[in-house]
């Protein structure tokens, strides 16, 4: 290779090479301008956006303060409610627990109501039959006395007046009947 090939070759490269570096200094100085004008717009953007940010902060700060203030009522309102609701459970175990007692008081009072009634009712279904059994026993017996101090005597007062109407009869009664019929009244008055 020769000398003069070899030269032209070198002052292309440097030729390139010095292109490049202008090309690299115009896209610096691009990126310059663009990195520039990103500043500006983003300085815009935050002196925008700082106004915001105060108010989202002061609304955050109001909300937070907000929040912890529910959330403490939120806690006292449980508590109580907690409270209230284990007084009125206790209250309603106690009111059923009484109601039971009382239930159950109630049912023992009313079964041995029932058991002295039957009792007592026993004890006069037993004097009813003593005085129906005793009744009985002294109407028999009277029943009994009656007959024997009323009834046969004028059972005998009556054989007697049948024996004297048969007797008139036959004293003045002319008709005579027939000894069978005779004997047969005979043997009824006798």
């Amino acid at each position: 290779m020769d000398q003069h090939l070899f030269n032209i070759i070198v002052a292309a490269a440097a030729v390139i090479i010095a292109l490049s570096f202008v090309i690299q200094a115009f896209v610096f100085l691009r990126i310059s301008s663009s990195l520039r004008n990103l500043v500006k717009i983003g300085k815009d953007i935050q002196s925008k956006i700082e106004p915001v940010l105060s108010q989202v902060n002061a609304t955050v700060s109001v909300v937070k303060t907000t929040v912890e203030k529910v959330g403490a009522q939120a806690r006292d309102s449980f508590d109580k409610i907690s409270t209230e609701t284990r007084a009125v459970s206790a209250a309603i175990s106690a009111s059923s627990r009484e109601i039971v007692e009382l239930a159950k008081h109630q049912a023992v009072q009313f079964s041995n109501t029932l058991d002295h009634s039957n009792a007592v009712l026993e004890r006069q279904v037993t004097d009813l039959d003593r005085l129906l059994t005793r009744t009985q026993t002294r109407v028999e017996d009277t029943t009994l006395e009656f007959q024997s101090t009323l009834v046969r005597p004028i059972r005998e007062l009556s054989a007697l007046i049948s024996g004297i109407r048969r007797m008139i009869e036959t004293l003045f009664n002319r008709d005579r009947k027939d000894i069978d019929s005779a004997y047969q009244d005979e043997e009824l008055f006798i």
